[in-house]
């Protein structure tokens, strides 16, 4: 390798692509992580959904990262367009791949091709889009350690459902009554139930 190219290729910035699902307590810790990102040198671009990328750019503080967006099915509007949240993901599910894929395609035609993806755990479908294009792809946990402690016990077994009594006793955590549960573990038919163990 001459020394001009060894130069030009140590001095090429990763590029990271930051996907966040277009809701309250995921946009903001993945906004925040990029920024993070950013201040270490690395090139992010932040996507969400279109009706979310509008509202962040008409917000009056402009986002000091780059933004780019991917479809939903519910462009217009978000999830206050679809019918219910089981209609609203599983349009994004049949979507949100296609569309990721285009984005990825067109960024690296660019001069800044992508590197790897961060995206949010509730987008599983995600990785599967990183592997088509042999990218580095990683989950990013927005909600704490404590519920995923209990969705782990959920998905093994050892907190069983519909919960029964009033305490509920998982190792290293205090005890617990079903109000302390994550809302969706009561609706045991409930969409995002069944995604966390993707």
């Amino acid at each position: 390798m001459a020394k001009n190219e060894k130069k030009a290729s140590s001095s090429k910035l990763a590029h990271c692509l930051v996907l966040t699902y277009p809701g309250q307590g995921h946009i903001n810790p993945m906004l925040q992580f990029s920024k993070r990102l950013q201040h270490k040198g690395i090139k992010v671009t932040f996507v969400t959904t279109h009706f979310l990328y509008k509202s962040l750019h008409r917000n009056s503080s402009p986002i000091p990262i780059a933004l780019e967006a991917i479809s939903d099915g519910y462009d217009e509007g978000g999830i206050a367009q679809a019918e219910s949240i089981d209609a609203y993901l599983g349009r994004f599910w049949q979507l949100g791949p296609q569309t990721l894929t285009e984005l990825v395609e067109k960024m690296n035609a660019s001069s800044v091709p992508v590197d790897c993806i961060v995206y949010d755990s509730i987008l599983p479908w995600t990785l599967d889009v990183a592997k088509k294009f042999g990218l580095l792809g990683a989950t990013f946990l927005t909600q704490s350690c404590a519920v995923y402690c209990i969705y782990y016990h959920v998905n093994r077994g050892l907190l069983k459902l519909p919960l029964t009594g009033n305490d509920i006793l998982l190792p290293g955590m205090p005890p617990l009554e079903p109000q302390d549960m994550p809302s969706f573990v009561y609706d045991l038919g409930h969409i995002l139930l069944s995604l966390i163990w993707c």
